[in-house]
């Protein structure tokens, strides 16, 4: 039997990721080792998503909170993106003493594919009036929910009747640990 994870985009490829402060990366770096090394020693395949920030706004966007995605356009180009993804996971669930899918991946804090964490808040309009640019900053909270992706993700697995979970970096090693 072949075990399938799908994994969100940036656990493959960083270079994907808002620029950012390395070092503040350390703690993601080191669960995204620990579940690769897993992936390859107990042979596990991988599907990965697409990175919606990156395919609407480049690699030389700002960082953005959940609130900035929370719009029309946002939303139904996540449907389109995820809609290849879903067919395959349908076509992998529909022989399942063949293939197992072990789980959806998330990146915690992303306002777009975390799942446990997503980052919200005020953010937005010009930087060059510092203080505004400032109280901005002030109203970003990390809460405890997903993000724009893994949201309409979880919405399109419901409509489809596939009961897959959703699994931090951490909690997928410790699936893959299992096996």
């Amino acid at each position: 039997m072949k075990r399938i994870l799908v994994v969100s985009h940036c656990i493959l490829n960083t270079a994907s990721k808002v620029a950012q402060n390395e070092e503040e990366l350390a703690e993601e770096y080191r669960a995204k080792r620990r579940l690769l090394s897993l992936v390859m020693e107990k042979d596990v395949q991988m599907i990965q998503l697409p990175c919606p920030e990156f395919i609407l706004y480049g690699s030389r966007r700002w960082g953005h909170v959940k609130d900035q995605f929370l719009h029309p356009h946002f939303q139904k180009e996540c449907r389109k993106m995820l809609e290849p993804i879903l067919v395959q996971l349908e076509e992998y669930m529909a022989y399942p003493k063949e293939y197992e899918i072990l789980g959806i991946v998330s990146v915690e804090g992303s306002p777009s594919c975390g799942y446990g964490l997503t980052c919200r808040g005020e953010w937005g309009g010009e930087v060059g009036d510092k203080a505004e640019t400032d109280r901005r900053r002030d109203t970003l909270t990390m809460e405890q929910e997903p993000g724009v992706l893994m949201q309409i993700l979880e919405e399109e697995l419901k409509k489809r009747r596939m009961e897959l979970s959703i699994l931090s970096m951490d909690k997928a090693a410790e699936v893959l640990q299992d096996l």
